[in-house]
């Protein structure tokens, strides 16, 4: 299911952490590549749509999350998470809805239409003119205009440093942004052409509202965990209450909204650790568990007398991240030896027992294209303990009883092992296996789950697990997770924990934005691909099947890899 616009976020969902990240479908200029699909045997959407006259007005929807966002702005670094997400979908700007093909259709409660010139047609710049819906409001009653479109760009363009967005892909490609006829109609205008356009001014959310973005410390502080400002909100939702004490945020019906009336009173997020979820639900004390991923979950779920488990493929995937400024991490030609000495489908087969899910059909040979999708090749290193243990060799890491040592060191590097979130600690054992194997050794470093953002965020990790989700764009937003903090720079963005800028990706990354010609596009992309596996950056494992409990009365709701949900539709069927 559609989650976020940024193409990276980092989450820790339902025991994994999760950043939303690199999009998943093919999309240029709002329209759907040909040929798209899930990978094999794996449902695009299971969601049970119904028209709102089949769903009850009223009763209260109770989600289970795995972090109460620390910062409720989905935009920023620290607000970077598919919880926050989640929960800005009902209370955030969306511009575009997604079919389950990854098409999109205009959201007309926030714009009416959009008028584009190609760049072929308008001197080598792309240029769109979004014609807002005049009844759009924030919280505050003022209404959505052009200005809160050049607030958040300019805070999210790189521009100035002082802001600490999440990513500065797309924004970092408009030129300026512009009043129209009317102070609702935004006029855009890119540096060239932009084949992701979508991403940018359409997805989740669309726009924040210049209260919140025009001042860098407003940004990065503003709205942290006890601020929610409801005023710089809008939606079909807005808040009723925070719980710190309980970790819950309620929302209920906002009666400023200008759309379809929600046919829920209420919905609740809450905290739970993984193993809480699954029993909360099999108990009703909640009605939503997404993103279920270990076999007493799936099992526990079950037992529910209601439960119904939605399926279809996911856009997250599994990784282990290298912090290639860490003790031996430091040099390529290890982690290069590490990685041949990891055996990935070990790990899905371990991680995934269970389920019904079958290993081969999930794993992942690219950090940007799903099996199935248009551009998708398998760049990955192949699992080959003896051609790591030849490397090792060379670079002079000889073997000394159970490990490797060198000029008197010994080979090892630390595992940052999320404590209490199973997927973590099968993670680590795996890998603590297969590098005893070749001769190093890792120490497993008990992290405590709730500061994953800060290790992620102070870099202070060798290596870590946990899991990207994508959106619908997969070529988009390279840079984020992958390169420099702007063009140009020397400094790793943001996102990019793994801190390694490449030159060679730096200059594909422009083209990659740039390229409207898809084939060419998905070749610049997988080149893109290539430095990245060589470089060790970042190990994909596998990427998710998404199992969604929910009661199996309820409607517009469940597990998809592409399409979006309207928060005012979901409900209990009549």
């Amino acid at each position: 299911m559609r989650k976020a616009a940024i193409n990276a976020i980092a989450l820790l969902a339902v025991g994994s952490l999760a950043l939303t990240g690199c999009g998943q479908k093919n999309q240029n200029t709002g329209e759907k590549q040909a040929g798209a699909t899930s990978s094999a045997n794996l449902k695009l959407s299971d969601m049970n749509p119904q028209s709102r006259d089949k769903v009850k007005d009223g009763g209260s929807l109770r989600y289970s999350i795995s972090l109460l966002p620390p910062n409720w702005n989905p935009l920023s670094v620290d607000g970077n998470g598919v919880d926050n997400s989640t929960i800005a979908h009902f209370t955030l700007p969306t511009n575009f809805d997604f079919d389950e093909n990854a098409k999109p259709t205009v959201n007309k409660d926030y714009m009416e239409s959009y008028d584009v010139k190609e760049a072929a047609d308008n001197g080598g710049k792309l240029q769109v003119t979004l014609h807002l819906n005049p009844d759009a409001k924030w919280n505050s009653g003022r209404t959505i205009d052009y200005t809160d479109y050049l607030a958040t760009w300019k805070a999210n363009n790189g521009t100035n440093p002082a802001f600490k967005p999440a990513t500065t892909d797309g924004f970092n490609q408009i030129e300026k942004i512009e009043k129209g006829a009317k102070a609702t109609d935004v006029v855009v205008t890119f540096k060239s052409s932009y084949p992701d356009w979508t991403n940018v001014l359409g997805a989740s959310p669309s726009v924040l509202p210049k209260e919140a973005v025009t001042d860098p410390k407003v940004y990065n502080e503003g709205m942290g965990s006890a601020n929610f400002h409801p005023e710089w909100h809008t939606g079909p939702f807005t808040l009723d209450k925070i719980d710190q004490a309980q970790k819950t945020i309620t929302l209920k019906r906002n009666d400023k909204w200008w759309g379809d009336k929600a046919k829920l009173d209420t919905v609740s997020f809450r905290e739970l650790d993984e193993s809480a979820q699954t029993k909360a639900f099999a108990n009703k004390e909640i009605d939503v568990v997404d993103t279920i991923i270990t076999k007493d979950g799936y099992s526990t779920a079950k037992q529910r007398s209601d439960a119904a488990l939605r399926e279809a493929g996911h856009l997250q995937w599994r990784h282990f991240t290298f912090n290639s400024k860490a003790g031996v991490l430091a040099d390529k030609k290890v982690r290069q030896a590490v990685v041949k000495g990891i055996n990935r489908e070990a790990i899905a087969r371990s991680d995934l027992a269970g389920l019904p899910v079958n290993p081969k059909d999930v794993m992942l040979g690219n950090h940007f294209f799903m099996p199935g999708q248009p551009g998708y090749k398998d760049n990955s290193t192949k699992y080959d303990p003896a051609a790591a243990k030849k490397e090792l060799d060379a670079a002079g890491w000889k073997m000394s009883g159970d490990y490797r040592v060198k000029d008197g060191k010994q080979l090892a590097f630390n595992y940052s092992m999320l404590t209490g979130v199973p997927t973590s600690e099968n993670e680590g054992a795996l890998l603590q296996q297969n590098m005893k194997a070749i001769g190093i050794k890792v120490n497993l470093v008990n992290t405590a789950s709730d500061t994953y953002q800060k290790v992620l965020q102070n870099h202070s990790f060798d290596t870590i697990s946990f899991t990207w989700q994508g959106t619908d764009w997969p070529m988009n937003n390279v840079r984020q997770i992958y390169g420099a903090a702007s063009e140009g720079s020397k400094n790793p963005s943001e996102s990019n924990y793994a801190q390694i800028v490449d030159p060679k990706l730096e200059q594909l990354i422009p083209k990659i934005d740039t390229e409207e010609d898809q084939t060419k596009r998905q070749d610049l992309t997988n080149q893109a691909d290539k430095i990245i596996w060589d470089n060790v950056h970042t190990l994909p494992l596998y990427r998710r099947v998404m199992f969604t409990a929910v009661p199996k009365n309820l409607a517009n709701y469940g597990a998809a890899t592409f399409q979006s949900y309207r928060p005012e539709d979901i409900g209990f069927m009549k």
